[in-house]
Protein backbone atom coordinates (compact mmCIF):
# COMPACT_ATOMS: atom_id res chain seq x y z
CA UNK A 1 0.00 0.00 0.00
CA UNK A 2 1.22 3.14 -1.26
CA UNK A 3 2.21 5.97 2.16
CA UNK A 4 0.38 8.98 2.70
CA UNK A 5 1.97 11.87 0.82
CA UNK A 6 2.29 15.49 3.10
CA UNK A 7 2.75 18.54 1.26
CA UNK A 8 4.45 20.69 4.21
CA UNK A 9 6.28 18.87 7.17
CA UNK A 10 6.26 20.72 10.27
CA UNK A 11 7.55 17.97 12.69
CA UNK A 12 9.54 14.98 12.01
CA UNK A 13 11.35 12.99 14.78
CA UNK A 14 11.31 9.23 15.64
CA UNK A 15 8.48 7.31 14.47
CA UNK A 16 6.22 10.84 13.87
CA UNK A 17 5.71 12.83 11.33
CA UNK A 18 3.60 15.76 11.25
CA UNK A 19 2.19 17.84 8.77
CA UNK A 20 -0.51 19.17 6.08
CA UNK A 21 -1.93 17.88 3.06
CA UNK A 22 -2.60 21.51 1.08
CA UNK A 23 -5.71 21.53 -1.26
CA UNK A 24 -7.13 24.64 -3.14
CA UNK A 25 -5.28 27.94 -3.29
CA UNK A 26 -6.81 30.81 -1.49
CA UNK A 27 -6.58 34.81 -2.56
CA UNK A 28 -4.15 35.31 -0.18
CA UNK A 29 -1.41 32.15 -1.77
CA UNK A 30 -1.73 30.15 1.69
CA UNK A 31 -3.65 27.07 1.29
CA UNK A 32 -6.52 24.92 2.71
CA UNK A 33 -4.85 22.47 4.41
CA UNK A 34 -5.41 19.14 6.38
CA UNK A 35 -3.54 18.54 9.43
CA UNK A 36 -1.80 15.20 9.48
CA UNK A 37 0.26 13.52 11.89
CA UNK A 38 1.64 9.41 10.90
CA UNK A 39 3.58 7.57 13.31
CA UNK A 40 4.89 4.54 12.15
CA UNK A 41 4.63 1.70 14.31
CA UNK A 42 7.92 0.10 13.04
CA UNK A 43 6.28 -3.83 12.29
CA UNK A 44 3.96 -4.94 9.61
CA UNK A 45 0.48 -4.05 10.33
CA UNK A 46 -2.75 -2.59 8.94
CA UNK A 47 -3.35 1.42 8.66
CA UNK A 48 -5.90 2.72 10.89
CA UNK A 49 -7.09 6.36 9.86
CA UNK A 50 -8.64 8.38 12.84
CA UNK A 51 -10.20 11.93 12.19
CA UNK A 52 -11.84 14.36 14.14
CA UNK A 53 -14.10 17.62 13.51
CA UNK A 54 -14.96 16.91 10.46
CA UNK A 55 -17.88 19.22 11.75
CA UNK A 56 -15.98 21.70 13.49
CA UNK A 57 -17.86 22.05 16.47
CA UNK A 58 -17.25 18.46 17.57
CA UNK A 59 -14.03 18.26 19.03
CA UNK A 60 -13.91 15.69 21.65
CA UNK A 61 -12.43 13.39 19.07
CA UNK A 62 -9.51 15.55 17.74
CA UNK A 63 -8.22 15.76 21.21
CA UNK A 64 -8.25 12.31 21.94
CA UNK A 65 -6.29 11.72 18.60
CA UNK A 66 -4.08 14.17 19.67
CA UNK A 67 -3.53 12.54 23.55
CA UNK A 68 -3.17 8.83 21.75
CA UNK A 69 -0.56 10.53 19.15
CA UNK A 70 1.85 11.49 22.24
CA UNK A 71 1.53 8.13 23.61
CA UNK A 72 2.33 6.43 20.64
CA UNK A 73 5.02 8.48 19.85
CA UNK A 74 8.43 6.69 20.23
CA UNK A 75 6.54 3.39 20.88
CA UNK A 76 6.97 0.05 18.90
CA UNK A 77 3.49 -1.41 17.41
CA UNK A 78 2.18 -3.34 14.50
CA UNK A 79 1.16 -0.97 11.38
CA UNK A 80 0.83 2.77 10.90
CA UNK A 81 -1.63 5.29 13.08
CA UNK A 82 -2.60 8.16 11.09
CA UNK A 83 -4.66 11.08 13.13
CA UNK A 84 -6.14 14.00 11.74
CA UNK A 85 -7.17 15.93 14.49
CA UNK A 86 -9.41 18.50 12.71
CA UNK A 87 -10.20 17.35 8.96
CA UNK A 88 -11.97 20.39 8.06
CA UNK A 89 -9.80 23.33 9.76
CA UNK A 90 -11.59 26.05 8.40
CA UNK A 91 -15.00 25.03 10.52
CA UNK A 92 -12.64 23.92 13.00
CA UNK A 93 -11.22 27.58 13.33
CA UNK A 94 -14.69 29.29 13.97
CA UNK A 95 -15.70 26.72 16.33
CA UNK A 96 -19.19 25.78 13.09
CA UNK A 97 -20.32 22.53 11.84
CA UNK A 98 -20.53 24.14 8.56
CA UNK A 99 -17.58 24.85 5.93
CA UNK A 100 -16.61 28.91 6.77
CA UNK A 101 -15.86 28.87 3.01
CA UNK A 102 -19.22 28.09 1.62
CA UNK A 103 -21.43 26.64 4.07
CA UNK A 104 -21.57 23.27 3.57
CA UNK A 105 -21.77 19.75 5.89
CA UNK A 106 -18.73 17.90 5.03
CA UNK A 107 -20.18 14.93 6.15
CA UNK A 108 -23.28 14.92 3.57
CA UNK A 109 -21.20 15.58 0.13
CA UNK A 110 -19.18 12.43 -0.11
CA UNK A 111 -17.28 10.95 -2.08
CA UNK A 112 -16.81 14.93 -3.03
CA UNK A 113 -16.11 15.85 -6.58
CA UNK A 114 -13.24 18.79 -8.04
CA UNK A 115 -15.00 20.72 -10.04
CA UNK A 116 -17.73 22.59 -7.45
CA UNK A 117 -17.19 24.36 -3.85
CA UNK A 118 -14.19 23.86 -1.94
CA UNK A 119 -15.90 21.56 0.70
CA UNK A 120 -17.08 18.99 -2.21
CA UNK A 121 -12.64 19.37 -3.39
CA UNK A 122 -11.72 18.90 0.28
CA UNK A 123 -13.83 15.49 0.42
CA UNK A 124 -12.99 14.65 -3.22
CA UNK A 125 -9.07 15.16 -2.28
CA UNK A 126 -9.27 13.64 0.54
CA UNK A 127 -10.35 10.51 -0.55
CA UNK A 128 -8.06 10.29 -2.80
CA UNK A 129 -5.22 11.55 -0.67
CA UNK A 130 -5.26 9.73 2.46
CA UNK A 131 -8.39 7.16 2.65
CA UNK A 132 -7.67 5.24 -0.11
CA UNK A 133 -3.93 4.52 1.53
CA UNK A 134 -5.57 3.28 4.69
CA UNK A 135 -7.41 -0.45 6.02
CA UNK A 136 -9.99 1.02 8.26
CA UNK A 137 -11.64 4.26 9.03
CA UNK A 138 -12.70 5.61 12.75
CA UNK A 139 -14.57 9.11 12.09
CA UNK A 140 -15.64 10.68 14.96
CA UNK A 141 -18.44 13.37 15.21
CA UNK A 142 -20.34 13.84 18.24
CA UNK A 143 -23.12 16.63 19.28
CA UNK A 144 -21.94 19.83 18.90
CA UNK A 145 -22.80 22.89 20.10
CA UNK A 146 -26.95 22.48 19.69
CA UNK A 147 -27.23 18.70 20.88
CA UNK A 148 -27.12 16.23 23.21
CA UNK A 149 -25.99 12.64 22.36
CA UNK A 150 -25.68 9.89 24.57
CA UNK A 151 -22.20 7.95 23.40
CA UNK A 152 -22.68 5.50 20.38
CA UNK A 153 -20.94 3.92 17.62
CA UNK A 154 -22.24 3.61 13.66
CA UNK A 155 -21.35 0.49 12.20
CA UNK A 156 -22.28 0.33 8.13
CA UNK A 157 -25.55 -2.37 7.58
CA UNK A 158 -24.80 -5.70 5.85
CA UNK A 159 -25.45 -5.73 1.83
CA UNK A 160 -25.24 -9.93 2.28
CA UNK A 161 -23.45 -12.79 3.93
CA UNK A 162 -20.34 -12.19 2.51
CA UNK A 163 -19.63 -8.60 3.08
CA UNK A 164 -16.38 -8.73 4.53
CA UNK A 165 -16.36 -4.68 5.22
CA UNK A 166 -19.24 -4.68 7.15
CA UNK A 167 -18.55 -7.63 9.12
CA UNK A 168 -14.78 -5.71 9.94
CA UNK A 169 -17.26 -2.18 10.53
CA UNK A 170 -19.35 -4.30 12.90
CA UNK A 171 -16.65 -5.94 14.78
CA UNK A 172 -15.03 -2.37 15.21
CA UNK A 173 -17.83 -0.64 16.70
CA UNK A 174 -18.34 -3.72 19.04
CA UNK A 175 -14.81 -3.04 20.28
CA UNK A 176 -14.85 0.56 20.27
CA UNK A 177 -17.18 -0.49 23.69
CA UNK A 178 -19.98 1.90 24.23
CA UNK A 179 -23.66 0.89 24.95
CA UNK A 180 -25.07 1.65 21.71
CA UNK A 181 -24.10 0.19 18.28
CA UNK A 182 -26.35 2.27 15.72
CA UNK A 183 -26.74 0.08 12.10
CA UNK A 184 -27.22 3.21 9.30
CA UNK A 185 -29.73 1.77 7.42
CA UNK A 186 -32.40 4.11 6.36
CA UNK A 187 -30.61 7.05 6.83
CA UNK A 188 -32.44 10.66 5.87
CA UNK A 189 -29.52 11.98 4.07
CA UNK A 190 -26.61 10.68 2.00
CA UNK A 191 -23.05 11.51 1.55
CA UNK A 192 -21.54 10.16 4.62
CA UNK A 193 -18.17 9.11 4.70
CA UNK A 194 -18.84 5.29 6.03
CA UNK A 195 -21.12 4.57 2.91
CA UNK A 196 -19.27 6.33 0.71
CA UNK A 197 -15.66 4.98 2.10
CA UNK A 198 -17.02 1.64 1.58
CA UNK A 199 -18.87 1.63 -1.92
CA UNK A 200 -15.39 3.54 -3.38
CA UNK A 201 -12.74 1.60 -1.42
CA UNK A 202 -14.30 -1.39 0.60
CA UNK A 203 -12.77 -0.35 3.44
CA UNK A 204 -14.38 -0.63 7.07
CA UNK A 205 -15.29 2.54 8.38
CA UNK A 206 -17.00 3.21 12.18
CA UNK A 207 -19.02 6.48 13.30
CA UNK A 208 -18.11 7.29 17.28
CA UNK A 209 -21.02 10.26 18.14
CA UNK A 210 -19.18 11.58 21.66
CA UNK A 211 -19.97 14.43 23.15
CA UNK A 212 -21.61 17.91 23.11
CA UNK A 213 -21.81 20.90 24.58
CA UNK A 214 -23.47 20.28 27.15
CA UNK A 215 -21.91 17.35 28.08
CA UNK A 216 -18.41 19.31 28.30
CA UNK A 217 -19.14 21.28 31.32
CA UNK A 218 -19.25 18.12 33.25
CA UNK A 219 -18.16 15.33 31.29
CA UNK A 220 -15.39 16.66 28.64
CA UNK A 221 -12.77 14.71 30.49
CA UNK A 222 -14.97 11.65 30.05
CA UNK A 223 -15.87 11.67 26.80
CA UNK A 224 -12.04 12.51 25.32
CA UNK A 225 -11.76 9.15 27.55
CA UNK A 226 -13.97 7.38 25.47
CA UNK A 227 -12.93 7.95 22.36
CA UNK A 228 -9.13 7.79 23.24
CA UNK A 229 -9.88 3.90 24.76
CA UNK A 230 -12.34 3.29 21.81
CA UNK A 231 -9.38 4.02 19.43
CA UNK A 232 -7.14 2.01 21.32
CA UNK A 233 -9.69 -0.71 21.24
CA UNK A 234 -9.86 -0.55 17.71
CA UNK A 235 -6.34 -1.16 17.33
CA UNK A 236 -5.87 -3.81 19.55
CA UNK A 237 -8.89 -5.18 17.43
CA UNK A 238 -6.20 -5.20 14.68
CA UNK A 239 -3.70 -6.36 16.71
CA UNK A 240 -1.72 -3.34 16.05
CA UNK A 241 -1.57 -2.92 19.80
CA UNK A 242 -1.34 -5.79 22.90
CA UNK A 243 -5.80 -5.81 24.31
CA UNK A 244 -6.09 -3.22 26.43
CA UNK A 245 -8.08 -5.09 29.19
CA UNK A 246 -10.33 -2.35 29.56
CA UNK A 247 -13.99 -4.01 30.50
CA UNK A 248 -16.71 -4.71 27.99
CA UNK A 249 -19.77 -2.48 28.44
CA UNK A 250 -22.41 -4.96 29.49
CA UNK A 251 -26.15 -4.32 27.99
CA UNK A 252 -24.98 -3.14 24.48
CA UNK A 253 -28.35 -1.67 22.49
CA UNK A 254 -28.39 -2.27 19.09
CA UNK A 255 -29.83 0.42 17.46
CA UNK A 256 -31.49 2.24 14.29
CA UNK A 257 -31.01 6.29 15.09
CA UNK A 258 -33.63 8.57 13.65
CA UNK A 259 -34.09 11.86 13.64
CA UNK A 260 -37.02 13.67 14.32
CA UNK A 261 -37.91 16.81 13.48
CA UNK A 262 -40.20 19.64 14.84
CA UNK A 263 -42.10 21.57 12.66
CA UNK A 264 -42.67 24.77 14.68
CA UNK A 265 -40.11 27.30 16.23
CA UNK A 266 -40.24 28.39 19.74
CA UNK A 267 -39.25 27.44 23.24
CA UNK A 268 -39.12 23.54 23.37
CA UNK A 269 -38.87 21.58 26.48
CA UNK A 270 -38.21 17.78 26.81
CA UNK A 271 -40.57 15.34 28.03
CA UNK A 272 -38.50 12.49 27.53
CA UNK A 273 -34.85 12.57 28.13
CA UNK A 274 -31.65 10.64 27.33
CA UNK A 275 -31.38 6.55 28.09
CA UNK A 276 -35.44 6.93 28.57
CA UNK A 277 -37.65 4.50 26.69
CA UNK A 278 -40.90 5.30 25.34
CA UNK A 279 -43.82 3.49 23.81
CA UNK A 280 -45.94 4.79 20.38
CA UNK A 281 -47.88 7.83 21.14
CA UNK A 282 -45.73 9.74 24.04
CA UNK A 283 -45.09 12.61 23.83
CA UNK A 284 -41.05 13.24 24.16
CA UNK A 285 -40.85 17.18 23.57
CA UNK A 286 -43.13 20.18 23.48
CA UNK A 287 -42.92 23.39 21.92
CA UNK A 288 -44.68 26.69 23.16
CA UNK A 289 -44.41 30.48 21.71
CA UNK A 290 -43.73 33.44 23.13
CA UNK A 291 -46.73 33.76 24.43
CA UNK A 292 -47.02 30.50 26.06
CA UNK A 293 -48.82 29.14 23.81
CA UNK A 294 -48.67 25.06 22.64
CA UNK A 295 -47.45 24.94 19.11
CA UNK A 296 -46.35 21.64 19.11
CA UNK A 297 -46.15 18.51 20.84
CA UNK A 298 -44.21 15.95 19.29
CA UNK A 299 -45.38 12.34 19.49
CA UNK A 300 -43.15 9.21 19.49
CA UNK A 301 -44.20 7.17 15.91
CA UNK A 302 -42.93 3.97 17.69
CA UNK A 303 -41.34 2.69 20.46
CA UNK A 304 -38.00 3.15 21.36
CA UNK A 305 -35.52 5.15 23.36
CA UNK A 306 -33.74 8.41 23.55
CA UNK A 307 -30.52 8.99 22.14
CA UNK A 308 -30.36 12.76 22.34
CA UNK A 309 -31.94 15.99 21.54
CA UNK A 310 -31.63 19.68 21.02
CA UNK A 311 -29.94 20.77 23.87
CA UNK A 312 -30.75 24.56 23.55
CA UNK A 313 -34.14 26.21 24.43
CA UNK A 314 -34.91 27.65 21.42
CA UNK A 315 -35.46 25.35 18.26
CA UNK A 316 -36.64 26.19 14.39
CA UNK A 317 -38.93 24.88 12.39
CA UNK A 318 -37.32 21.88 10.71
CA UNK A 319 -34.33 21.54 13.66
CA UNK A 320 -33.52 17.95 15.21
CA UNK A 321 -35.35 18.05 17.96
CA UNK A 322 -35.32 13.91 19.25
CA UNK A 323 -32.91 11.55 18.24
CA UNK A 324 -35.15 8.84 18.95
CA UNK A 325 -33.77 4.75 18.70
CA UNK A 326 -35.80 1.67 17.70
CA UNK A 327 -34.43 -0.96 19.34
CA UNK A 328 -32.95 -3.91 16.93
CA UNK A 329 -31.45 -7.01 16.17
CA UNK A 330 -28.05 -7.44 15.60
CA UNK A 331 -27.11 -8.02 12.42
CA UNK A 332 -29.05 -10.57 10.31
CA UNK A 333 -25.62 -11.41 8.19
CA UNK A 334 -23.46 -11.41 11.11
CA UNK A 335 -20.88 -14.48 11.98
CA UNK A 336 -18.16 -14.65 14.10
Amino acid sequence: MEKIQLDVIVNQRGNRTDGFINYGQKADLSFYQIPVIIIEGGKPGKTLLVDGAMHGDETEGSEAIIKLAAELEDTEFAGTFVGVPALNMEAFTIISRGTITDGFNLNRIFPGRKDQYITHYLAAHYMERVVSHVDAVINFHGGGDVLHLEPLCAYVPFDGPDDTAARVSYEMAQAFNVKYLWSQQNLPFGGITSLEYKKAFNIPTIIPEVGSQCSRFTNRDRDIDICYNGIKNVMAYFEMIPPTGQKPVEDKLHIELNYLHSRNGGIMKLCKRENEFFEEGEVLCVIDNLFGDRVEALKAPWPGIVIGYWSVPVIHPGDWCSLAAKIIDAPEFYKK
